[in-house]
């Protein structure tokens, strides 16, 4: 028997390994074999979605390798620039990048 995971592998039950979806893989082979003489595996395990959003926004912040705090400082500043000359902030492409993750972050925080 196999499991689906939450990932491109599949779990094989009776070892506990984990196989890879690729056709070269002979395990990945045997399962598919098992597949088409009409089994079907366990379902993956639902995560939790609040854990979900919680490793999404980690994922965002660590990929920018910019902190909250930092990306929060730097849009303020960006913005007060802007209104001290009179031009939308939107000119500034580092604002509009920030701004899109922040706005992707605050959109994750609510399912928290």
């Amino acid at each position: 028997m196999y499991k689906l995971t939450n990932s491109i592998s599949i779990l094989r039950l009776s070892d506990g390994a984990s196989i890879p979806a690729d056709t070269d893989n002979n395990d990945y082979v045997d399962y598919l074999r098992w597949l088409s003489n009409g089994n079907t595996p366990t379902p993956a395990d639902t995560p939790d979605p609040k854990l979900q959003a919680a490793a999404d926004i980690q994922a965002l912040e660590s990929g920018d390798m910019i902190s909250r705090l930092v990306r929060e400082y730097l849009l303020a500043d960006l913005e007060a620039k802007a209104v001290k000359s009179g031009v939308d902030p939107r000119i500034f492409p580092a604002y509009v990048k920030l701004k899109a993750r922040d706005e992707q972050i605050s959109a994750l925080r609510v399912l928290l």
